[in-house]
């Protein structure tokens, strides 16, 4: 597992903050359109870009979807990484935010999705994130490196109840046969 590939003659954000942002768009829980949201990462974004982005979207949910995504193994301990990642990440979390307001979440999903939050505005800015923690009443302030070895974790969750809200528990709701008990007779006659 390796961030996304940039084509050579790349010249917009690094890899690690184009991942982020995909990951962002990972946790719509509606469907989103690249143009609402890729625009605010690549400027100017060709269909050939758009179409290896909306590649990496697919390759990276598909690892979300198996608890596969290795976010600390990508970002190898490197605090320079992390923040590119945040940053990209925080980029396009406005446009994903709206979907998760109003939305019932458990009680761990919230807390996941907060620590989540806050673990990436540290990895962008750990001083202005304590500044903006103590003016809001916080004694006790984690640091990144606190923080960061349950990124993985945080990632997952909020994936997962991402895509519970997207799909919903289809599954679950219809089913033919709900009248139907394990004890009732099998109305269909074998050949």
């Amino acid at each position: 597992m390796k961030f996304i590939e940039l084509p050579a003659d790349w010249a917009g954000e690094s890899s690690a903050f184009i991942e982020g942002a995909i990951l962002a768009a990972n946790f719509a829980t509606e469907p989103l359109k690249p143009e609402a949201w890729l625009s605010t990462v690549v400027s100017d974004y060709t269909q050939a870009q758009e179409s290896w982005v909306v590649e990496h979207l697919h390759a990276q949910y598909a690892l979300l979807k198996t608890n596969q995504y290795a976010l600390l193994t990508l970002l190898d301990d490197n605090q320079e990484l992390a923040a590119d990642f945040a940053e990209g990440f925080m980029t396009v979390w406005p446009v994903v935010e709206g979907q998760w307001q109003g939305k019932a979440l458990s009680d761990g999903t919230e807390r996941m999705l907060q620590a989540l939050l806050t673990t990436l505005m540290l990895a962008m800015d750990e001083e202005q994130t304590h500044a903006q923690m103590r003016d809001a009443g916080f004694e006790q302030l984690p640091t990144y490196a606190d923080l960061a070895p349950q990124l993985d974790a945080m990632v997952n969750e909020v994936a997962m109840a991402a895509d519970e809200m997207m799909v919903g528990h289809q599954s679950q709701t219809v089913n033919p046969f709900k009248g139907v008990g394990r004890n009732d007779a099998c109305l269909r006659e074998w050949e």
